[in-house]
């Protein structure tokens, strides 16, 4: 997803055409590596679809979630949570979903649904799943520092920044162990060792799957452009600037205790300070050691 031109001005029609043939080749060779991506799940994704519907009832999505016995169980567990201090035990589904609130039951389906897509729990997946968790943590405390009002779906979009990373697991095991090695290994850029051995990311895959999930524009925008936040829309540079929190503390594969958060172009673009960003890596590295997560997990 790329940012409208607001220049005033037109690439030329050799220009277009280059470009498309080029995304033309990009999709062929992801469609050729991972076969058909992942659908959502269908319980889920009918939740999710009441839950965007502003007339709505917590009745009707009651009525939806209980014919998951696993997705109910969740979310009862996550209401009797610390994280949601609530003054007396929650029994039924119905009062958990009015207890939680339709943001946070969206959060939570979706942690479950990517979670449902590790289906073999080795090193690999045990460390993209911590930093999935992790980067939605940090996107949430990023947005409490900077006053971004739609936390949730910061922490949903830092959930899913790499749900591509989770589909090439599915359908490409054994090429995305050999990347992850050496991204563990030799401390090499997940997003260089792709690009060198799929002739694409784990980025370009996620935005593909968050416009076949029906994400939001701006949720496909961070999938898509996490590792370029540029000149993007708030919510990417806040995904973005998550998972270089995640990066310095080592939360997944990649570790890079050293990178200077303050230099980069995500923490530039947001306004932040030294001191608010050394105040959001202090409470994000609390949070990701199990303090007050409200994921579940």
């Amino acid at each position: 997803m790329k940012p409208e031109n607001t220049t005033g001005s037109y690439a030329t029609p050799e220009v277009r055409t280059t470009s498309a043939r080029a995304e033309s080749t990009k999709a062929a060779k992801i469609v050729e590596v991972t076969g058909d991506l992942p659908s959502m799940p269908h319980i889920a994704a009918r939740v999710l679809e009441k839950l965007a519907d502003e007339d709505s009832t917590p009745r009707e999505i009651h009525q939806l979630i209980i014919k998951d016995q696993a997705l109910a169980a969740r979310v009862l567990k996550v209401a009797n949570s610390p994280y949601y201090g609530a003054s007396r035990s929650i029994s039924t589904l119905r009062d958990a979903v009015m207890f939680m609130g339709f943001d946070a039951i969206r959060s939570l389906i979706m942690t479950a649904v990517l979670k449902g897509m590790f289906l073999n729990v080795g090193l690999s997946e045990k460390l993209l799943w911590e930093h999935a968790v992790g980067c939605g943590i940090a996107a949430r405390k990023i947005s409490d520092e900077i006053g971004f009002e739609r936390k949730e779906e910061a922490y949903l979009a830092g959930l899913m920044h790499d749900v591509g990373k989770t589909a090439l697991f599915l359908r490409s095991p054994a090429v995305m162990r050999e990347i992850m090695q050496e991204v563990y290994n030799e401390g090499a850029e997940f997003f260089d060792v792709e690009q060198r051995k799929l002739g694409f990311t784990h980025a370009d895959v996620g935005g593909i799957i968050a416009d076949k999930w029906r994400f939001t524009i701006d949720i496909e925008e961070a999938i898509a452009n996490h590792h370029q936040p540029g000149q993007t829309r708030e919510l990417t540079q806040i995904v973005s600037l998550a998972n270089s929190i995640c990066h310095k503390l080592s939360v997944g594969p990649t570790r890079n205790p050293d990178i200077e958060l303050n230099d980069t172009e995500s923490a530039k673009g947001l306004g932040l300070s030294p001191a608010s960003i050394e105040k959001i890596l202090a409470a994000v590295s609390e949070a990701v050691q199990g303090e007050g997560n409200p994921a579940g997990i």
